[in-house]
């Protein structure tokens, strides 16, 4: 194979491909990128089994062909060269800025083939739900179908076991499927192009990118059935407000536990505190809404999160029963957002 290219195409296909790029691997070839010349374009690949991702950009092929090359190696070359300049890979030699390297290559033949999607594309506007959705999916490796987004029945979901984020989402009949949020994270700039079949998901996004995905087995959990029906406490406050109050507050408990406590009083205030060894903090700020007082503690940054989900709304409500039983955050006057977040148990 030998192509030719400019720097900013090259590097931008490197840098894209480089979350399906293995690590640790027991084989090799997987830490590598594949580079296929056809026609008057080059196709940059990188699979690391799960999930695996394609980026196309206009070349000069001089002599078509295709060559695994280690891909943090190359992108870090190419990423140094200077902008705007060409660069020339021959097989394993790269060259540009009048130097050249000699990379190892490893056979292109070897590299695993992306698997085969025969389903029909449904088109997908998901950039919103996904940015909301993310921050509430589990890292557990235990709990596997919880490391992934649900899309299904009008709504995305995603939970930890300690918060809750379901959003409504405009989604075609038949689309129900939980798909890894690595593989969500990159759906989350611009409208894709979806189809899914065989356990197994293709994405095709803007600017010749084309995502290759396990989608995750199992039956995702009835999160909709932890939403509590009715609350007896509900009040509105101002969202930046609250989250500057919080981001202060959370210095103090950050030291300690990171846990903060809601003291919701009954004349209008809610005061936010932490204690930390010899340190503490207090905020207090106002709300509207009618109740009793209820004292509630929880990790702030889950707070933060669900905070920050919901940028564009200036207005926040929060709702909740007791101490024990979970709360939802959601923008005022809005019903297709819901975070739900369960309280911590403090000694009082």
């Amino acid at each position: 194979m030998n192509i030719t290219v400019t720097q900013a195409d090259l590097a931008h296909a490197l840098r894209t491909i480089t979350p399906a790029i293995g690590t640790g691997n027991s084989h090799p070839i997987l830490s590598c990128c594949l580079l296929k010349a056809t026609g008057s374009s080059v196709t940059a690949t990188g699979f690391n089994l799960d999930l695996g991702i394609s980026a196309t950009i206009p070349a000069v092929v001089n002599e078509p062909g295709a060559v695994a090359l280690p891909q943090r190696l190359l992108a870090g070359l190419v990423s140094r060269f200077e902008d705007g300049e060409v660069v020339e890979v021959h097989d394993g030699a790269i060259s540009a800025s009048g130097g050249s390297y000699g990379l190892a290559v490893q056979d292109a033949a070897h590299y695993p083939e992306l698997p085969a999607v025969d389903g029909a594309a449904t088109q997908l506007d998901l950039a919103a739900g996904v940015r909301a959705c993310l921050m509430a999916a589990s890292t557990d490796a235990s709990k596997q179908i919880l490391q992934g987004i649900h899309i299904g029945d009008g709504y995305m979901e995603a939970t930890d076991g300690h918060r809750l984020m379901r959003i409504a989402a405009d989604l075609p009949d038949g689309v129900n499927l939980v798909l890894p949020a690595a593989t969500m994270k990159l759906m989350a700039d611009a409208p894709v192009s979806l189809a899914s079949a065989g356990g197994h998901a293709v994405i095709t996004a803007a600017d010749n990118v084309t995502i290759h995905s396990r989608i995750l087995d199992g039956t995702y959990p009835n999160v909709a059935g932890l939403i509590p029906a009715t609350f007896t406490t509900a009040i509105t406050l101002d969202r930046h407000r609250l989250a500057r109050k919080l981001e202060r507050v959370a210095l103090i408990a950050e030291a300690h536990n990171s846990v903060v406590k809601l003291a919701i009083g009954d004349k209008g205030t809610m005061v936010i505190s932490a204690e930390a060894d010899a340190n503490n903090g207090t905020e207090a700020i106002k709300y509207e809404g009618d109740t009793s007082k209820l004292a509630i503690a929880f990790k702030v940054q889950y707070l933060l999160d669900g905070l920050k989900a919901m940028r564009g709304h200036e207005q926040v409500t929060l709702s909740a029963n007791t101490a024990t039983t979970p709360v939802v955050l959601t923008p005022t006057g809005v019903d297709s957002v819901t975070y739900l977040v369960m309280p911590v148990q403090i000694r009082s």
